[in-house]
């Protein structure tokens, strides 16, 4: 699993009011350094070209993210790379208090706001519900859908790229894991790339960040 990349956003966080999230761009949409060494990382653990799927969420700032990182990877095989693309790994859609302060939603909303604030339990916040929009339990039933896919694929080897809170929720879906995880597990860095596998030794799956190093992530899965 990769994040996206820096985007505009990132830099900016009013750029939401003024852009759809979906159309939100890079920062460096053609040569991001984080980008490009996330692809030599992923170039590292030698996945053949031809057995690979690459994912991406619907919104820009992923796709651009995946193009940057299979070039860097692949190279003149890039073509061979499998590309494929879902709005199930969409971010979480904040609905109408998209791209405001916390005070602004207190003087705009302050019922729903106040009703947010109830909710002090980390339980409470994960089922919590953004008006028109979703709560973290919505992306983990919606991820839960995606893993359906991975297992009906006819490739080997999956690269995702997608974002902060559908990276969690996609973890807590394939590892069957807690709320109280989900809540206590920080948002992932732009680029980081996440690797999730099998181990026979210890007879089911494990994850591990890899070293933005590629000699050293090589060593790290071996």
């Amino acid at each position: 699993m990769v994040r996206h990349a820096r985007s505009t956003a990132n830099d900016d966080p009013t750029t939401y009011l003024r852009v759809p999230d979906h159309a939100i761009p890079l920062a460096l949409p053609e040569d991001d350094p984080a980008a490009l060494t996330a692809g030599a990382v992923v170039a590292a653990l030698s996945l053949e070209a031809a057995a690979l799927c690459a994912w991406s969420s619907t919104y820009l700032r992923c796709q651009q993210t995946r193009e940057i990182v299979l070039r860097r990877a692949y190279g003149p095989v890039m073509s061979s790379v499998q590309r494929r693309e879902s709005f199930l790994l969409r971010e979480q859609e904040f609905g109408d208090w998209d791209g405001l302060t916390d005070q602004e939603v207190a003087a705009r909303d302050p019922e729903r706001w106040q009703k947010r604030r109830r909710m002090t339990d980390q339980q409470g916040r994960f089922y919590f519900r953004y008006p028109n929009g979703e709560s973290r339990a919505d992306v983990v039933q919606r991820c839960s859908i995606f893993i359906g896919k991975l297992h009906r694929s006819r490739y080997r080897h999956h690269v995702v790229f997608l974002h902060g809170v559908s990276q969690r929720a996609l973890r807590m879906a394939w590892f069957n894991r807690s709320v109280e995880w989900f809540e206590d597990e920080p948002n992932p860095s732009n680029c980081s790339v996440l690797l999730v596998r099998r181990d026979p030794s210890r007879q089911g799956w494990v994850e591990q960040y890899l070293p933005l190093d590629p000699r050293a992530a090589a060593a790290a899965v071996r």
